[in-house]
């Protein structure tokens, strides 16, 4: 009898230790990290193809300078300098030159981008290289970003990792008539989904999914987008929780959290901080 009163005992000291943990707000980072770096690269595609397509179809830019102009039958080249006289991509001190290379026609163009130069306010940027991607004229005023990878990568040492990543999204520029990227107003949907297995002591699987509905950043604000919605997802042996974002008119960078499940479900409520540039 004794002893079943020491286990009754012990099973509820049990539990009240593990109710406080249960009630401490998750730290929301890894779970808005896959979503800052989709919005990430949404963003400057749409700002440096804006800026390339211009400058390559010959009309000035105060921040393009073609190297190798499409007439010349290889690769073409664009430089864009960002700093004093060019628009901010996110509106803060930028500073570096991003090389724009690739194919390009009036009518379809091509273009990979190398940002590893640029900082902002110091900082480098979260994404510093953006793959292959399609840029098209639609209709008037309008430009439409496709871009879409699939990255495959092994590790090999002392513990054994596998990674599969795959990005497809959408960006519809409205360039309200101009050249100028700082008006521009961007709608940007999509997503990323990243598996990662390891072998080390014990094995890891984890796998985090990103979908993107109609983000919209408006002229004046690329701090966070004003509209549209955002879902991540994860799952795997160290955790997973699934999270809904709900995306507000303030220019705030910040994002408001309407939904979710363990463990973040605290977070409802909450507006949640955005950032685009590297910590």
């Amino acid at each position: 009898m004794e002893a079943r009163r020491t286990a009754a005992r012990v099973a509820q000291l049990i539990a009240l230790l593990a109710l406080p943990a249960a009630c401490v707000r998750p730290d929301p980072t890894e779970v808005v990290r896959p979503l800052e770096t989709t919005l990430g690269a949404a963003v400057p595609a749409a700002y440096l193809a804006a800026v390339s397509m211009a400058a390559l179809d010959g009309r000035t830019s105060p921040c393009a300078t073609v190297v190798t102009p499409a007439g010349s039958g290889g690769t073409i080249r664009a430089d864009v300098s960002l700093g004093p006289g060019c628009p901010p991509m996110f509106g803060a001190d930028e500073r570096g030159t991003v090389v724009v290379t690739g194919t390009w026609t009036p009518q379809l163009a091509t273009f990979l981008m190398d940002l590893t130069q640029v900082t902002s306010g110091g900082r480098p940027m979260l994404v510093v290289g953006i793959a292959s991607m399609t840029v098209a004229p639609s209709g008037t005023g309008h430009l439409v970003v496709a871009y879409g990878e699939e990255d495959i990568r092994v590790g090999t040492g002392a513990a054994t990792s596998a990674g599969l990543k795959q990005v497809a999204w959408v960006v519809d520029v409205d360039t309200a008539g101009t050249d100028d990227p700082s008006d521009d107003t961007l709608s940007v949907s999509g997503g990323d989904q990243i598996l990662l297995a390891a072998m080390e002591s014990a094995a890891a699987v984890d796998v985090t999914q990103v979908a993107v509905g109609n983000a919209v950043f408006e002229p004046g604000c690329r701090r966070n987008p004003s509209a549209g919605t955002a879902a991540v997802q994860r799952a795997g042996t160290r955790g997973g929780g699934w999270v809904l974002f709900w995306f507000h008119q303030a220019c705030d960078g910040t994002t408001d959290v309407v939904a979710a499940l363990a463990p973040y479900q605290l977070l409802i409520s909450d507006a949640v901080a955005l950032g685009f540039l590297a910590p």
